[in-house]
Formats: C-alpha cells, structure tokens, sequence
C-alpha cells in the first residue's frame, strides 16, 4: 500500500485545498457545477442539490469513477462522479462524457481541485491496494510517559487537548516502522482515523502534527509532581492493529492519567501493559526480568498499575 495524489480534469477555476471527507455531497446537470464537501459549496449554483452522504465512523469512500472532457473546446471540466463507500452506500451525479477514470480498491483520504461556475478537477487523495488493518488488540493498557521522583511534568486540562497531544506518540511511533511518513498505508489510516476521531479536515500526518501544535499551544495545563516515594506514570488505553503489510500500529482510545506509583511495587502484583517509553525498568529494576517483546513493544506483566489506574 502507498499514498497517491491524482489529479483529474482541467486547470481553470481557483483551487481549494484537499479535505478529509467527512460530508460530500454535489450540484449537477449534464455536469458537475460543484462539490459540496464537509458543507462547504466548491463551485457554481448551477444544478440540482444532489444528496449528501455522511461518513460514518470508519466509513470511507473505497471506489470513484470520474469523468472529464473539454467544454466547447474550453478547459477540461468534470463531467461525472460515481462513488461508492465501504458501506456500500453510492452517489452518481452529472452525465458519463469523456475520459473515465477508475480508482478501485482504494480508501480515499481527502479531495481537493479547482473550481469556479463549475467543478474543474478534481485532486484524490487515497491509498492505493488497500486492504484494511486488523484489529489484533482492543483496551490495552499503555505506558506513554515516566515522570521519575524529583521531576515534573505538565499536564493538559482539555481531555481532548490531552488526547491529541498524546496521539502526536503514536503518529511518531508507526511513521519510524513505515519507510515514509507521508508514503505509508499505516499512517495513512492512523491519519484518515485521528481526521475522524476528533473531526479535522486534515489528510496527511505533516498537517495533523500541526493541528495538533495550534490546539497545543495555548491549552491551558496544570503541573504534576510525584510524591515521595513514588513514580509517575502517564497511562493511556490503546487499540492494536496489523496492517496488511505486517506493519503493527496503535491508535490511543482514551484520554491519558497520570497515575502515581509506589518505586517499591512489587512485580508480582502488577498486570499487563505495554512500555511506549522503553524507560519502565530504569525506574523500576525489579521489571526488567519480566521484559518480553509484544506486537514490537516493550511489554509487562503490570497487575498494580491496573489497579491503580482504574
């Protein structure tokens, strides 16, 4: 699987960037006046309203016919869209002219092009051979942040700030396995997942570090110390998926805590719970003969922290 941006149809109009799909919709006659995307028109007036779909979920639109043909010897417009999504939910508006472009077996992460009275062409965004990850792992217990004694450390108020900020790791962490952040189909669906979950228009891994930056920057927070004696833990709960690839990725599904944790808790008494920070054991000698290796991460057998955390 790999990332592809194609672009389809003529050069007038103005350009709109590309969008994560979360609402499409169209105005069309013999061809497409406009593409009504997440509610915003890109295009002319002319036309019928087509319906709208809206993406449920994990739903994304898995396969596009488009097509393009010169008007009166003019630029290239879009003459015909036909979509289907993963749901098997379709839309087709406008008339069959021109070139026909096929895009099958795909996942789209977002549309852009160029418009003006109407739609000029169009730029898809997609993974391409995509099959999608398996679910290996649901609710595990991670370990994304030690605060030892005598440091501190910063805690976002906002639980959807904490959240962002903590999906920044796991975006870090499967663009290091891929070869390239912005080729990958793992970060791909990490991206197209995060664009849903906290509802962003964004469909590439570069502008969702950025999102997350801006909503970062002035979020309020307030300072978290542990007490003598103890450790702090910064723990999450995380989903487990296996790419068609074989590339393991995690996606966060709960906000972050900090939990403080006795330095002399015993090993027996914790349970399960991956290590993001590779640092548990530094802080906690006794661990480091129950180190083993799990879906290529540090993993223990943590049963206080459960407890603690829950």
């Amino acid at each position: 699987m790999s990332i592809v941006t194609k672009p389809i149809g003529g050069d007038g109009g103005k350009s709109f960037e590309i969008e994560a799909v979360r609402t499409i919709g169209f105005r069309s006659g013999n061809r497409v006046d406009a593409l009504v995307l997440n509610g915003s028109r890109k295009g002319g007036g002319g036309g019928r309203e087509s319906q709208v779909l809206e993406l449920q979920g994990d739903e994304y639109i898995e396969h596009m016919e488009i097509w393009a043909n010169k008007h009166k010897n003019r630029s290239t417009r879009i003459h015909k869209i036909f979509l289907r999504t993963s749901r098997g939910r379709t839309l087709s508006v406008g008339k069959a002219s021109g070139t026909k472009t096929t895009l099958s077996g795909v996942r789209i992460l977002g549309l852009g092009g160029k418009s003006g009275a109407e739609l000029d062409k169009l730029r898809v965004r997609y993974i391409e051979n995509y099959t999608p990850s398996d679910i290996i792992e649901q609710g595990a217990l991670a370990v994304i942040g030690v605060i030892p004694q005598g440091q501190t450390t910063e805690t976002f108020v906002s639980s959807r700030v904490s959240k962002l900020s903590a999906s920044s790791l796991f975006l870090e962490i499967v663009s290091t396995v891929e070869t390239s952040s912005e080729t990958g189909g793992a970060v791909g669906e990490f991206t197209a997942k995060a664009s849903s979950t906290f509802g962003l228009s964004v469909t590439t891994s570069s502008e969702f570090r950025e999102e997350i930056e801006t909503e970062t920057f002035e979020s309020e927070k307030i300072t978290y110390a542990p007490p003598a004696g103890h450790v702090g833990l910064e723990v999450i709960q995380i989903d487990v998926f296996k790419a068609s690839d074989g590339t393991i990725w995690q996606f966060p599904v709960s906000e972050p805590s900090i939990v403080s944790t006795p330095v002399a808790s015993s090993p027996a008494l914790f349970a399960n719970v991956y290590d993001m920070t590779g640092t548990l054991s530094l802080n906690f000698p006794a661990l480091a003969q129950d180190r083993v290796e799990k879906n290529g991460q540090d993993y223990y057998a943590l049963k206080a922290l459960t407890a603690a955390a829950a």
